[in-house]
């Protein structure tokens, strides 16, 4: 099997599994490499036990990098294996999923090779009749939407997550599995993994990306105390707390909690969007929740546009109903 010149996506373990964005890369890689009649290829580094899942999930071959300095990500020396590979194989392209080591991998492989970087994209295809992809990202904080072509080859992207949803496994599938040795040049680790532990129970449940229920606060929360009754809110009823970006920008909140293709993408059963207007760069964010409330003074906010149920209104007022009648659908 021909293995230069193709798609490649670099594919991200744990506990042996697949990660959730790395599957979902699978499958559009699936998709451009079918566009161009190519082969899609799968990268592992280290995790080599989940190689059949990697062709399950779309690839037609497998590369596992099997160095044991290898075992635990290391940016260093991740960044020489997967720099080695692609010297070696010539991908025409890698994307490579935007999670915190997919982004520090990123960047360091465009340093280390030279390579033009298009930074957490939200889309990719074919425009043209040659390999050259057109990538798709948000600019000016979500405002607009940019599109980027690369000159360098392999082209090299970061791909953020809960956009290519719906990437099937096929067990049935059967593909070549490739393992490979790399030099590393003598790089060391600069940090060693003792050991992993899970997160609380209750503490995994209420974040964003996995709790049924996410309430979010925007700007119509008027202050810093006010967001804080929002999030009071949600921890009664049970649901995990984000922000919009304008309290990010104001020091109430952290980053880390910021909802919206410029922060996390989330896909609950209910989003409960609490003065939250509703830009671009939000709903591109939660689009995905199976239901979305919103509660906003302004009639005309654009999250109106899209939420399958909207309450014009103060939303201090509206909490303490939201609260007594979710709380009687759950019991």
């Amino acid at each position: 099997m021909e293995l230069k010149q193709n798609v490649w996506v670099y594919v991200e373990v744990a506990d042996g599994k697949v990660s959730p964005l790395s599957a979902e890369l699978l499958g559009k890689g699936r998709e451009l490499a079918d566009a161009r009649n190519n082969t899609l290829v799968g990268l592992v580094v280290g995790g080599g036990s989940a190689a059949q899942d990697v062709i399950s999930y779309g690839a037609d071959a497998v590369v596992v990098v099997s160095n044991p300095e290898l075992a635990a990500f290391d940016s260093v020396l991740y960044t020489k294996a997967v720099e080695e590979v692609a010297k070696k194989y010539e991908p025409s392209v890698i994307l490579i999923g935007a999670s915190n080591n997919g982004r520090d991998l990123g960047g360091r492989l465009s340093a280390a090779m030279n390579l033009g970087l298009v930074a957490d994209c939200i889309d990719v295809r074919y425009e043209g009749d040659d390999d050259t992809l057109t990538w798709i990202r948000p600019a000016y904080t979500g405002k607009l939407f940019v599109k980027i072509l690369t000159t360098t080859r392999p082209q090299l992207a970061t791909i953020s997550d809960k956009i290519f949803r719906g990437n099937g496994f096929d067990d049935s599938r059967s593909g070549e599995i490739i393992t490979e040795t790399v030099d590393l040049g003598g790089l060391k680790a600069v940090q060693k993994v003792t050991a992993f532990e899970a997160l609380p129970a209750d503490v995994a449940e209420l974040s964003l990306e996995e709790a049924e229920i996410v309430v979010g606060a925007g700007r119509g929360v008027g202050d810093e105390e006010g967001m804080n009754k929002v999030k009071a809110f949600a921890e009664a009823i049970g649901a995990g707390f984000g922000v919009s970006k304008p309290l990010v920008d104001n020091g109430w909140a952290s980053h880390d909690i910021q909802i919206g293709i410029t922060g996390k993408k989330i896909a609950p059963k209910i989003y409960i969007a609490l003065g939250v207007s509703g830009a671009i760069q939000h709903k591109l964010g939660v689009q995905d929740s199976d239901i979305i409330i919103a509660v906003n003074t302004d009639p005309d906010a654009p999250i109106f546009q899209f939420a399958h149920y909207g309450i014009v209104g103060d939303l201090f007022e509206v909490m303490p109903v939201l609260e007594e009648e979710i709380k009687k659908m759950k019991a």
